[in-house]
Protein backbone atom coordinates (compact mmCIF):
# COMPACT_ATOMS: atom_id res chain seq x y z
CA UNK A 1 0.00 0.00 0.00
CA UNK A 2 2.94 2.00 0.56
CA UNK A 3 4.29 1.55 -2.59
CA UNK A 4 1.24 2.05 -4.39
CA UNK A 5 0.84 5.82 -2.73
CA UNK A 6 4.28 6.84 -3.54
CA UNK A 7 3.00 5.36 -7.56
CA UNK A 8 0.32 7.78 -7.49
CA UNK A 9 1.40 10.67 -5.83
CA UNK A 10 4.31 10.98 -8.25
CA UNK A 11 2.10 10.13 -11.26
CA UNK A 12 -0.14 12.85 -9.75
CA UNK A 13 3.40 15.16 -9.87
CA UNK A 14 3.52 14.41 -13.47
CA UNK A 15 -0.05 14.99 -14.46
CA UNK A 16 0.14 18.08 -12.86
CA UNK A 17 3.71 18.91 -14.64
CA UNK A 18 2.68 17.55 -17.95
CA UNK A 19 1.38 20.83 -19.25
CA UNK A 20 4.20 22.87 -18.91
CA UNK A 21 6.22 20.00 -19.82
CA UNK A 22 3.92 19.72 -23.37
CA UNK A 23 4.52 23.60 -23.75
CA UNK A 24 8.35 23.10 -23.28
CA UNK A 25 8.19 20.81 -25.74
CA UNK A 26 6.24 22.41 -28.17
CA UNK A 27 8.18 25.82 -28.10
CA UNK A 28 11.50 24.90 -26.93
CA UNK A 29 12.35 21.30 -28.19
CA UNK A 30 10.65 20.73 -31.30
CA UNK A 31 11.63 24.09 -32.82
CA UNK A 32 15.66 23.04 -31.09
CA UNK A 33 15.22 19.95 -33.26
CA UNK A 34 14.90 21.58 -36.83
CA UNK A 35 17.10 23.93 -36.09
CA UNK A 36 19.80 20.64 -35.73
CA UNK A 37 18.30 18.96 -38.36
CA UNK A 38 18.63 22.68 -40.95
CA UNK A 39 22.13 23.14 -39.75
CA UNK A 40 22.73 19.64 -42.48
CA UNK A 41 20.84 21.22 -45.45
CA UNK A 42 21.44 24.23 -47.74
CA UNK A 43 18.74 26.46 -48.93
CA UNK A 44 18.76 27.59 -52.60
CA UNK A 45 16.65 30.42 -52.56
CA UNK A 46 16.63 30.97 -56.83
CA UNK A 47 15.39 27.04 -56.73
CA UNK A 48 13.20 27.01 -53.40
CA UNK A 49 15.11 23.73 -52.68
CA UNK A 50 17.07 22.26 -49.98
CA UNK A 51 20.44 20.01 -50.49
CA UNK A 52 21.95 17.87 -47.91
CA UNK A 53 25.12 19.74 -47.42
CA UNK A 54 26.86 17.46 -44.60
CA UNK A 55 29.19 19.28 -42.12
CA UNK A 56 29.38 21.97 -45.46
CA UNK A 57 27.71 24.78 -43.38
CA UNK A 58 30.15 24.58 -40.72
CA UNK A 59 33.29 24.48 -42.76
CA UNK A 60 31.80 27.30 -44.48
CA UNK A 61 31.52 29.63 -41.14
CA UNK A 62 34.77 28.44 -39.79
CA UNK A 63 36.52 29.88 -43.09
CA UNK A 64 34.68 33.15 -42.78
CA UNK A 65 36.51 35.60 -41.29
CA UNK A 66 32.84 37.45 -40.67
CA UNK A 67 32.19 34.42 -37.88
CA UNK A 68 35.42 34.96 -36.03
CA UNK A 69 34.88 38.72 -35.86
CA UNK A 70 31.21 37.75 -34.26
CA UNK A 71 33.14 35.76 -32.28
CA UNK A 72 35.86 37.97 -31.40
CA UNK A 73 33.61 40.68 -30.51
CA UNK A 74 31.37 38.41 -28.96
CA UNK A 75 33.95 37.35 -26.27
CA UNK A 76 34.68 41.59 -25.71
CA UNK A 77 30.97 41.85 -25.30
CA UNK A 78 31.07 38.89 -23.23
CA UNK A 79 33.82 40.07 -20.79
CA UNK A 80 32.57 43.53 -20.47
CA UNK A 81 28.89 42.98 -19.55
CA UNK A 82 29.58 39.92 -16.89
CA UNK A 83 32.39 42.20 -15.44
CA UNK A 84 30.34 45.47 -15.02
CA UNK A 85 27.33 43.77 -14.12
CA UNK A 86 29.05 42.01 -11.40
CA UNK A 87 30.46 44.70 -9.35
CA UNK A 88 27.64 47.05 -10.25
CA UNK A 89 25.24 44.08 -8.67
CA UNK A 90 27.75 43.97 -6.22
CA UNK A 91 27.91 47.14 -5.10
CA UNK A 92 23.70 47.50 -4.71
CA UNK A 93 23.20 44.22 -3.43
CA UNK A 94 25.60 45.38 -0.36
CA UNK A 95 23.75 48.58 -0.70
CA UNK A 96 20.42 47.05 -0.49
CA UNK A 97 20.96 44.45 2.66
CA UNK A 98 22.42 47.51 4.63
CA UNK A 99 18.69 49.24 4.27
CA UNK A 100 16.57 48.69 7.10
CA UNK A 101 13.60 51.32 6.18
CA UNK A 102 11.77 50.79 3.00
CA UNK A 103 13.85 48.03 1.23
CA UNK A 104 10.80 47.15 -1.04
CA UNK A 105 10.41 50.45 -2.22
CA UNK A 106 14.13 50.63 -3.53
CA UNK A 107 14.11 46.53 -4.68
CA UNK A 108 11.34 48.11 -6.55
CA UNK A 109 13.46 51.02 -8.25
CA UNK A 110 16.34 48.80 -8.68
CA UNK A 111 14.48 46.58 -11.03
CA UNK A 112 13.22 49.36 -13.27
CA UNK A 113 15.75 48.74 -16.10
CA UNK A 114 15.38 45.22 -15.85
CA UNK A 115 11.76 45.32 -16.19
CA UNK A 116 11.99 48.31 -19.06
CA UNK A 117 11.84 46.84 -22.84
CA UNK A 118 15.24 46.80 -25.00
CA UNK A 119 13.84 48.64 -27.07
CA UNK A 120 12.71 51.37 -24.47
CA UNK A 121 16.75 51.29 -23.00
CA UNK A 122 17.91 50.94 -26.66
CA UNK A 123 16.26 54.33 -27.51
CA UNK A 124 16.94 56.13 -23.83
CA UNK A 125 20.93 55.17 -24.83
CA UNK A 126 20.75 56.72 -28.65
CA UNK A 127 19.46 60.39 -26.70
CA UNK A 128 21.87 60.51 -24.09
CA UNK A 129 24.65 59.64 -26.83
CA UNK A 130 23.72 61.79 -29.42
CA UNK A 131 26.32 63.87 -30.26
CA UNK A 132 24.92 67.58 -30.39
CA UNK A 133 21.32 66.72 -28.24
CA UNK A 134 22.56 64.19 -25.77
CA UNK A 135 22.74 64.24 -21.99
CA UNK A 136 25.87 63.04 -21.08
CA UNK A 137 28.03 64.97 -23.66
CA UNK A 138 26.32 68.13 -22.42
CA UNK A 139 27.54 67.50 -18.85
CA UNK A 140 30.93 65.83 -20.02
CA UNK A 141 31.41 69.83 -21.60
CA UNK A 142 29.52 72.12 -18.77
CA UNK A 143 32.60 69.75 -16.36
CA UNK A 144 34.83 70.75 -18.93
CA UNK A 145 36.46 66.97 -19.21
CA UNK A 146 36.01 66.95 -23.06
CA UNK A 147 36.51 70.28 -25.08
CA UNK A 148 34.11 68.76 -28.36
CA UNK A 149 31.62 66.64 -28.38
CA UNK A 150 32.51 63.17 -27.96
CA UNK A 151 30.86 60.66 -30.45
CA UNK A 152 30.30 57.39 -28.79
CA UNK A 153 28.91 55.43 -31.11
CA UNK A 154 31.11 56.75 -34.61
CA UNK A 155 34.21 54.49 -33.46
CA UNK A 156 34.78 50.89 -32.75
CA UNK A 157 36.01 51.09 -29.46
CA UNK A 158 33.43 53.86 -28.25
CA UNK A 159 30.53 51.86 -29.94
CA UNK A 160 31.62 48.83 -27.92
CA UNK A 161 31.96 50.09 -24.79
CA UNK A 162 28.93 52.94 -25.32
CA UNK A 163 26.90 49.40 -25.65
CA UNK A 164 28.26 47.38 -22.89
CA UNK A 165 27.06 50.08 -21.07
CA UNK A 166 24.09 50.27 -22.39
CA UNK A 167 23.01 46.39 -21.75
CA UNK A 168 24.61 46.57 -18.29
CA UNK A 169 22.71 49.26 -17.31
CA UNK A 170 19.82 46.96 -18.18
CA UNK A 171 20.53 43.74 -16.85
CA UNK A 172 22.61 44.85 -13.51
CA UNK A 173 19.38 44.43 -11.54
CA UNK A 174 19.13 40.73 -12.22
CA UNK A 175 22.65 40.33 -10.53
CA UNK A 176 21.99 42.77 -7.94
CA UNK A 177 18.69 40.49 -6.75
CA UNK A 178 20.62 36.87 -7.11
CA UNK A 179 23.36 38.59 -4.74
CA UNK A 180 21.13 40.28 -2.85
CA UNK A 181 19.19 37.09 -1.88
CA UNK A 182 22.79 35.22 -1.22
CA UNK A 183 23.64 38.25 1.31
CA UNK A 184 20.44 37.75 3.07
CA UNK A 185 20.99 33.91 3.49
CA UNK A 186 24.42 34.43 5.35
CA UNK A 187 24.10 33.78 8.74
CA UNK A 188 25.18 37.30 10.41
CA UNK A 189 27.30 35.40 13.31
CA UNK A 190 30.02 34.90 11.25
CA UNK A 191 30.24 38.52 10.53
CA UNK A 192 29.79 39.78 13.76
CA UNK A 193 32.62 37.06 15.21
CA UNK A 194 35.13 38.08 12.26
CA UNK A 195 34.30 41.80 13.60
CA UNK A 196 35.21 40.98 17.35
CA UNK A 197 38.09 39.56 16.23
CA UNK A 198 39.57 42.41 14.67
CA UNK A 199 38.94 42.28 11.08
CA UNK A 200 38.16 45.23 8.97
CA UNK A 201 35.12 45.40 7.14
CA UNK A 202 37.27 44.97 3.56
CA UNK A 203 38.79 41.64 5.33
CA UNK A 204 35.68 40.52 6.52
CA UNK A 205 33.85 41.06 2.72
CA UNK A 206 37.10 39.66 0.87
CA UNK A 207 37.67 36.68 3.65
CA UNK A 208 33.81 35.38 4.83
CA UNK A 209 31.31 37.15 2.56
CA UNK A 210 32.43 36.57 -0.84
CA UNK A 211 33.52 32.76 -0.15
CA UNK A 212 29.99 32.07 1.56
CA UNK A 213 28.59 34.34 -1.51
CA UNK A 214 30.40 31.64 -4.04
CA UNK A 215 26.79 29.73 -5.21
CA UNK A 216 25.04 33.23 -5.80
CA UNK A 217 28.05 34.49 -7.59
CA UNK A 218 28.26 31.54 -9.59
CA UNK A 219 24.18 31.51 -10.39
CA UNK A 220 24.71 35.48 -11.20
CA UNK A 221 27.87 34.93 -13.60
CA UNK A 222 26.22 32.42 -15.76
CA UNK A 223 23.09 33.99 -15.82
CA UNK A 224 24.65 37.52 -16.93
CA UNK A 225 26.80 34.97 -19.51
CA UNK A 226 23.78 33.46 -21.02
CA UNK A 227 22.19 36.90 -21.72
CA UNK A 228 25.62 38.03 -23.13
CA UNK A 229 25.79 35.75 -25.69
CA UNK A 230 21.94 36.06 -26.40
CA UNK A 231 22.63 39.77 -27.17
CA UNK A 232 20.62 41.06 -30.27
CA UNK A 233 18.49 43.92 -29.86
CA UNK A 234 21.16 46.80 -28.79
CA UNK A 235 22.91 45.94 -31.08
CA UNK A 236 20.66 45.86 -34.18
CA UNK A 237 19.17 49.04 -33.05
CA UNK A 238 21.86 51.73 -31.92
CA UNK A 239 24.53 50.47 -34.23
CA UNK A 240 22.90 47.81 -36.88
CA UNK A 241 26.52 45.45 -36.29
CA UNK A 242 28.65 48.79 -37.01
CA UNK A 243 30.85 50.85 -36.92
CA UNK A 244 32.95 48.26 -39.06
CA UNK A 245 31.55 45.74 -37.85
CA UNK A 246 32.58 46.39 -34.29
CA UNK A 247 29.11 45.40 -32.80
CA UNK A 248 28.46 43.11 -34.40
CA UNK A 249 27.73 39.99 -31.70
CA UNK A 250 27.00 36.48 -32.79
CA UNK A 251 23.42 36.60 -32.13
CA UNK A 252 22.99 39.80 -34.94
CA UNK A 253 25.48 37.68 -37.25
CA UNK A 254 23.32 35.07 -37.15
CA UNK A 255 19.99 36.98 -38.01
CA UNK A 256 22.17 38.65 -41.07
CA UNK A 257 23.01 35.44 -42.40
CA UNK A 258 19.34 34.26 -42.36
CA UNK A 259 17.53 37.03 -42.96
CA UNK A 260 19.64 39.16 -45.28
CA UNK A 261 21.93 36.70 -46.82
CA UNK A 262 19.35 33.88 -47.13
CA UNK A 263 21.40 31.27 -46.11
CA UNK A 264 19.36 29.70 -43.34
CA UNK A 265 21.63 26.52 -43.49
CA UNK A 266 24.74 28.75 -42.51
CA UNK A 267 22.31 30.44 -39.56
CA UNK A 268 21.14 27.05 -38.18
CA UNK A 269 24.77 26.07 -37.74
CA UNK A 270 26.13 28.89 -36.20
CA UNK A 271 22.76 29.12 -33.95
CA UNK A 272 23.71 25.29 -32.89
CA UNK A 273 27.74 25.97 -32.55
CA UNK A 274 26.29 28.68 -30.20
CA UNK A 275 24.02 26.88 -28.57
CA UNK A 276 26.87 24.02 -27.61
CA UNK A 277 28.88 26.98 -26.56
CA UNK A 278 26.64 27.91 -23.81
CA UNK A 279 25.96 24.59 -23.22
CA UNK A 280 29.40 23.55 -22.69
CA UNK A 281 29.91 27.09 -20.28
CA UNK A 282 26.55 25.99 -18.15
CA UNK A 283 27.83 22.68 -17.35
CA UNK A 284 31.02 23.49 -16.27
Amino acid sequence: MRLSAQRRQTLRGYLLAAPLLLTLGCAVVLPALYNTTLAFFRYDALRDSWRFAGLGNFQRLVMADEFWNAMSVTVLWLVGNVALQLALGMVVALALNSVGRMRALFNGVVMVPWVSSFVIVAVLFLWLYHPQLGVLNDVLLRLGLVRRPVGWLASPAMAQLSLVLANSWKFFPLVALTLFTGLQALPRELTEAAAMDGATKPQIFRLVVVPLLAPSIATAVLLSTIWAFNAFTLPMIMTSGGPLRATEVIGFYIYKLAFDAFDFGAAAAAALMLFLLILGITLA
